[in-house]
């Protein structure tokens, strides 16, 4: 029931700061491939830097941490980092500090049974989502090219909102937010070159994630995203994207479970 609770809080949270157009809520990424013993790694994660990382919470130096390991290969993984406002960013310091870890009586982990090799940090800003009750075990990753913000932000508004919203309450697990990319986007030959565009789909299992994506001939048209298309059309909302890339996430630990 705690858990619960705190969870809660945390949609709340977020959504409270969504609400603040002058302070964007900041998701910055950290993808890490890891070679050696990558189970030890995960022990680490959840028993030593996921220990810090609720301190930073505490401490208000950042709003939360979230690790998600790769299905495609497992040896990939995905630490989102999250900020209520550019301020908190720009001030929150070293949460992973050996100081506190001994402040906290942490154990260091076996640092010689693995290595990991971080990739240059992404920085999102989320301004849209539709959250439920339960914490969701499975994401599918979804990015995007664009060129037109306006557009694109429209479009998955829309989706939060008349696709994802109403079978909130059906369906435990599920979780939706979109943004966009803060930094790093370039341009060529008038196109955007890098994905600049996120959305996020999320899920109470593996199974319910695949039987979503498997194609059945008896399957029941689905009422919501039928009606979706048609306020599409009307608006002119289709060509939001140029491209489009899909990846399936596992969920492993996060600062609100």
């Amino acid at each position: 029931m705690k858990k619960i609770f705190f969870f809660i809080i945390s949609l709340l949270f977020i959504q409270i700061n969504l609400a603040q157009s002058d302070e964007p809520y900041i998701l910055r990424f950290h993808y890490m491939s890891v070679s050696g013993d990558v189970n030890e790694f995960i022990e680490a994660n959840k028993t030593y830097f996921k220990k810090l990382a609720e301190q930073g919470v505490k401490d208000e130096a950042w709003a939360g941490w979230e690790m998600h390991q790769s299905i495609s290969e497992g040896n990939k993984f995905l630490f989102i980092h999250h900020f209520k406002s550019p301020k908190q960013y720009e001030n929150y310091g070293n949460v992973f500090s050996g100081d506190v870890a001994k402040k906290l009586g942490l154990k260091s982990p076996n640092w010689g049974s693995f290595q990991a090799e971080g990739e240059p940090y992404e920085f999102w800003q989320i301004v849209s989502s539709a959250l439920g009750k339960t914490s969701s075990k499975y994401f599918v990753k979804n990015e995007f090219k664009f060129t037109d913000t306006k557009k694109f932000v429209e479009n998955n508004k829309l989706w939060g909102e008349m696709v994802i919203n109403p079978q909130l309450e059906n369906n435990e697990g599920m979780n939706w937010a979109c943004g966009i990319k803060m930094m790093g986007n370039y341009w060529e030959d008038g196109n955007m070159m890098s994905f600049n565009g996120i959305s996020f789909d999320g899920f109470n299992s593996l199974e319910s994630l695949m039987k979503g994506s498997a194609y059945s001939e008896t399957a029941t048209p689905n009422n919501y995203i039928e009606k979706f298309v048609e306020e599409l059309q009307k608006r002119e909302l289709n060509d939001f994207a140029s491209a489009k890339k899909s990846s399936v996430w596992k969920v492993i630990d996060n600062t609100w479970d």
